[in-house]
């Protein structure tokens, strides 16, 4: 559980609001869920992909504003570094400490290095404003998988 809900809207890292205008194609910026805008777990990738290039299932692209803007963790499944890089031409996004990449138009999928989990989707929508929304949490638990251990 991360301090995503339904109807956070999303910051960037300075604070400002984050509309579908905020990302040029191609680019992406990370966000935050306005209140907690700088919470580890909480943030997030916002990519604005080419149109028509997400491979998602119905219920996903749902969630993806005019199919064309995207989000998910910035933490890495592998071993919680943040990943930063995105590659537009291939949309992959890299993890630089161990170099796992994800196919953003394919679910975040890792197609190369050691993460073994797909990063989780923010589910996304646009307010009365124009303002980006979160629609609930991330679909699945941030982070590795050890994140999720209970102590004895």
């Amino acid at each position: 559980v991360t301090p995503w809900a339904r109807g956070k809207r999303l910051v960037d890292e300075e604070g400002e609001l984050v509309t579908l205008r905020s990302v040029p194609e191609d680019g992406f910026i990370t966000v935050f869920p306005e209140g907690s805008d700088h919470a580890a777990d909480a943030q997030a990738l916002l990519i604005h992909v080419r149109e028509g290039s997400l491979r998602l299932p119905p219920d996903r692209l749902a969630a993806v504003p005019e199919g064309t803007h995207v989000a998910y963790s910035k933490i890495c499944t592998h071993a919680g570094c943040p990943v930063g890089l995105y590659r537009a031409e291939s949309q992959s996004l890299l993890c630089p400490c161990h170099q796992s990449q994800f196919d953003v138009a394919d679910g975040a999928k890792p197609f190369f290095g050691p993460a073994a989990r797909p990063l989780p989707q923010l589910p996304l929508g646009v307010d009365n404003e124009g303002v980006l929304i979160a629609l609930g949490d991330f679909y699945e638990p941030v982070g590795p998988a050890f994140w999720d251990r209970s102590s004895r």
